[in-house]
């Protein structure tokens, strides 16, 4: 028998939650994003924003917030995946939290 070694009370999250969290984080990351678009900023992101002057922003995002978050989901039971996950969830709120601030301060 193999004994837990968590102290009692630990949560231990699944990779469905770290996925559907990172995806959650990175559709309000699109959201702001064309919010702060329509109010004139320009994405930082030399990627993103090449993609954005082509028009093809959303898909783009889309499909990379999608396609990390299943591999987050497939790989999450991997160690260094998830470190990789929960390091890219906290990017994540890091941008999040910059275009809440920076919307506001426009608004």
């Amino acid at each position: 028998m193999i004994r837990d070694k968590r102290p009692p009370g630990h949560t231990q999250f699944s990779g469905t939650f770290a996925a559907l969290l990172y995806v959650i984080f990175g559709v309000v990351d699109m959201a702001c994003s064309l919010m702060a678009f329509h109010l004139g900023f320009h994405e930082l992101n030399p990627l993103l924003a090449w993609l954005a002057r082509s028009g093809l922003f959303v898909p783009a995002k889309v499909a990379m917030t999608v396609g990390i978050g299943i591999l987050i989901a497939v790989l999450y039971s991997n160690r260094v995946a998830r470190v990789a996950a929960w390091s890219g969830i906290l990017a994540m709120t890091m941008v999040t939290a910059y275009h809440l601030v920076g919307l506001s301060a426009a608004a």
